[in-house]
């Protein structure tokens, strides 16, 4: 069995800089090594501290795009190695349980007990193992270092742009159709399609967004409102996506919703009327964005 070239991180995000730990990885495929990388069961954070930061990605999610990339995920329980020193985490989990052969971090990578081992005690410890050790530079974005917080504070702001361009692609989530209150189609005359962010998963700015909506295989210009839609009194806060050029039921489905762009803040309107009218004028905008990035 061939010996895995291991990228390790809380890969929190899978964002462009992640990527550049994971491609350095792939490159020990050419000796012989299986590109992998590490998935822990939980954010670290949230054993460490009781809490973590939002998700920037389903766990779910990220082992898709770990396996689009060429890498193979690796599980490994972090409440079982959370005591382990540096030396114990490398020789008892890595090289003797997963047959690790190579190991590839970031400039900033910590592990062991309370976050004792570094980059340079990892490479160390690799050394005396005889582990290959190999270190991937930061990615930088206008002039500084990409990081999940920039990308969240990015999200929280409506950056969306500059959040996707260090995602290295669209931010996006799937998660289940559910029934709403059918306003968007009854009396609005948009048909949409509602979906909850599960708890821990990122809030965003709250208001509207161009999206693309991914339906059977087929991408859809759409429009994204995420929030509350205070006009028609609502208290929940949930993604509402009229799916522009499309019109069936989806209830009960996983629909990919990608955001492109951040058109307007949310507001009330006065009347339905002009909710309407507004909801008209954002799906043009929509779609001429959405024309624009294709």
């Amino acid at each position: 069995m061939n010996k895995l070239a291991l990228a390790l991180g809380t890969f929190d995000g899978l964002h462009r800089g992640h990527l550049n730990v994971l491609n350095e990885a792939k490159t020990f495929a050419l000796e012989g090594f299986v590109p992998a990388m590490l998935m822990f069961d939980t954010h670290p954070q949230s054993v460490l501290k009781g809490f973590a930061p939002p998700l920037l990605i389903t766990p779910e999610d990220k082992e898709i795009l770990a396996k689009q990339n060429g890498v193979l995920p690796v599980h490994i329980s972090f409440q079982e190695i959370r005591n382990l020193s540096p030396e114990e985490f490398l020789r008892d989990i890595l090289i003797t349980r997963h047959n690790v052969g190579a190991v590839v971090c970031g400039e900033n990578f910590l592990f062991g007990k309370d976050g004792g081992g570094n980059s340079k005690i990892l490479c160390e410890l690799c050394e005396k193992y005889g582990v290959v050790y190999r270190m991937a530079k930061s990615t930088m974005y206008k002039g500084e270092m990409i990081s999940a917080t920039r990308i969240r504070e990015a999200l929280a702001n409506g950056d969306i742009r500059i959040a996707n361009e260090m995602l290295g692609r669209n931010f996006s989530y799937d998660f289940l159709v559910v029934e709403g209150n059918k306003i968007g189609k009854k009396i609005l005359g948009f048909p949409t399609i509602n979906q909850h962010f599960p708890t821990g998963f990122i809030n965003l700015k709250h208001g509207v967004y161009a999206s693309q909506s991914t339906v059977d295989g087929k991408i859809y210009p759409s429009v994204t409102n995420f929030g509350c839609h205070p006009t028609i009194g609502g208290d929940k806060v949930l993604s509402e996506t009229c799916i522009l050029g499309f019109d069936g039921d989806l209830y009960y489905q996983k629909i990919r919703v990608e955001l492109i762009d951040f058109i307007r803040a949310e507001k009330k309107f006065n009347s339905k009327d002009e909710l309407k009218a507004q909801i008209d004028a954002d799906s043009k905008s929509a779609i001429e964005i959405f024309n624009k990035m294709v």
